[in-house]
């Protein structure tokens, strides 16, 4: 018995969720169960058991979002959130790239500075080298 009803109550859940897909907005908690009993047609369980299960799994499922004032939504209407973790790592790759913007001006800088004292260092020797440091320094930053 406890089997059946996990299974309808998952499917209660799917019906929910077309409801809502289907609306384009979020709905009022009890309009979105009237309208999932309306599909399914009867349960044979008592009303208020179903609509305390309905909005259970609808609270824990991923799919939904409380929109605030019982009013439930889809989670793929929400904006996409990040983590601390992705913000960090996007902060440290737009640092490594203003780190190596600022050596390659400086080894362009030092390039025309050398044309005038006679200097024999080449251009893509010097951006080969700055890309070679680089690249060591990704390689420490993954191994810490």
């Amino acid at each position: 018995m406890v089997n059946t009803i996990s299974k309808n109550n998952t499917d209660e859940v799917n019906v929910a969720y077309r409801i809502l897909k289907a609306a384009g907005h979020p709905l009022y908690y009890r309009e979105l169960i009237d309208q999932v009993f309306a599909e399914k047609g009867g349960t044979g369980r008592p009303p208020a058991h179903v609509i305390a299960e309905i909005h259970t799994r609808i609270n824990l499922d991923s799919r939904f979002v409380h929109t605030g004032k019982s009013m439930w939504g889809l989670n793929e209407w929400s904006p996409q959130r990040i983590s601390a973790r992705e913000v960090e790592e996007t902060a440290a790759a737009r640092q490594d790239n203003t780190i190596r913007r600022e050596r390659l001006l400086a080894a362009i800088q030092q390039d025309f500075e050398g044309d005038d004292d006679g200097s024999t260092a080449e251009p893509v020797t010097m951006i080969e080298d700055e890309d070679t440091d680089m690249e060591e320094e990704e390689e420490e930053m993954d191994t810490n």
